[in-house]
């Protein structure tokens, strides 16, 4: 059980808890009165409480002595350098051979487990591949798919049946595609890697697949990883074509020994790029709706 305790002596009564905590489990009856704790069951233990105090007289037992640090403004970079950092964060398909280092490795994965998730369920777990053979059978599950999923389509009953699974603009939208992923297909075959690239490392973002929103979840994480491999120098470039054959079945997550009961819902990958941007192409401008007037 959750347990938050006061120090009445260090409280300054601001009442900063009370309006940081999203379930309103901390309340202020009166201004200028420590807050008391109410429902303690529906605490979904995201520290927002211990991390707004002033005083630091709020203990959280999800959170002891020790594991909640003092943030550093200082080191926060202004908004410039974060849109710099955005718009010059660019998909780099070629690696060289440097390997990656494992600290490295882990730096982006202490970025990505920092990501918001729902309800800070925290379900994202990672797997990493350093392994060339598992990234080459990786690559070949997913053509694998891609070669069922073409037959499938070309056949004018597995393409009905397709629609009936999937849907009218789903089946349409993977009709569109299919000349691509055909291609891709026949440039491997060729010799021509366009799936992984012969990426030295891929990250999977992995869960359980019952849950409120895993895929969300994994996602999120992946794009402050892919931010902070930039930061730190390296390459990355989202895998779509093994990320979408992963949704479609359990092949891939089992060559990764991941459970039947969990699924992978992103992969990066990761390596020393070939070639760095100079430059940063404008992209499409932004379609908003906007309700109301700030």
């Amino acid at each position: 059980m959750v347990e938050i305790r006061y120090d009445t002596e260090r409280c300054a009564k601001c009442g900063l808890c009370t309006v940081a905590c999203p379930h309103g489990i901390l309340q202020q009856e009166m201004r200028g009165t420590v807050p008391t704790v109410h429902d303690i069951g529906s605490c979904m233990e995201c520290g927002h409480c211990v991390a707004v105090c002033p005083k630091v007289a709020i203990s959280h037992s999800t959170y002891p002595e020790g594991s909640v640090m003092p943030t550093q403004p200082e080191l926060a970079p202004s908004y410039e350098q974060v849109m710099e950092l955005v718009h010059t964060r660019r998909s780099k398909r070629r690696f060289t051979d440097e390997p990656v280092t494992r600290s490295v490795i882990e730096q982006i994965i202490e970025a990505a487990r920092h990501a918001p998730s729902e309800h800070n369920v925290q379900d994202t777990e990672f797997v990493v591949v350093q392994d060339q053979e598992t990234i080459d059978q990786i690559a070949q599950a997913t053509l694998a798919y891609y070669r069922r999923l073409s037959g499938m389509l070309r056949n004018p009953i597995g393409r009905a049946m397709f629609r009936l699974m999937s849907g009218a603009r789903e089946t349409e939208a993977v009709i569109e595609f299919l000349p691509e992923m055909e291609g891709v297909v026949s440039q491997y075959e060729a010799g021509n890697d366009y799936v992984l690239n012969r990426a030295p490392v891929l990250i999977l973002a992995c869960a359980d697949s019952v849950g409120g929103f895993p895929a969300v979840n994994a996602n999120l994480g992946l794009a402050q990883a892919m931010l902070a491999a930039e930061a730190l120098g390296m390459g990355t470039f989202y895998a779509g074509f093994v990320t979408r054959a992963c949704g479609r079945g359990h092949d891939i997550a089992r060559l990764v020994g991941l459970p039947d009961t969990n699924k992978v819902y992103g992969i990066l990958a990761l390596g020393n790029p070939r070639v760095r941007y100079r430059r940063w192409p404008a992209r499409n401008p932004a379609r908003v709706t906007w309700i109301g007037e700030a």
